[in-house]
């Protein structure tokens, strides 16, 4: 399989990981705008400066936005950079995957 093949696997399977984290993301966003229609939840960001996303937002769409379009890049980045590329995405991801999951788990809770 040569590596063009391979980027173009990851890829795919990285898409199918955004697909699942999309659901999250906009139920969680969804409460966020519950949240602060009852002026609870003011903050800024949802992710630090320094998590490795440039978006800086309140919601999670910006920032699966972001990973989508990294995503969808892979295959224009030269070889020898798309290694660290990847490792940056599955980064973001798990991160993303931990807030949601923590977010769902508390809102779960609290409905409960």
């Amino acid at each position: 399989m040569n590596s063009t093949a391979i980027i173009q696997e990851i890829q795919d399977k990285l898409i199918l990981n955004l697909k699942d984290i999309y659901t999250l993301a906009l139920n969680a966003d969804e409460q966020l705008n519950i949240l602060q229609k009852e002026q609870k939840g003011k903050f800024a960001a949802i992710f630090q400066q320094n998590s490795g996303f440039t978006a800086s937002a309140n919601r999670f769409l910006p920032y699966l936005i972001e990973l989508n379009d990294e995503v969808q890049n892979l295959l224009t980045i030269e070889p020898e950079n798309q290694k660290v590329k990847i490792q940056g995405i599955m980064k973001k991801m798990k991160m993303m995957h931990r807030v949601l999951a923590r977010f769902h788990s508390i809102n779960d809770e609290t409905l409960h």
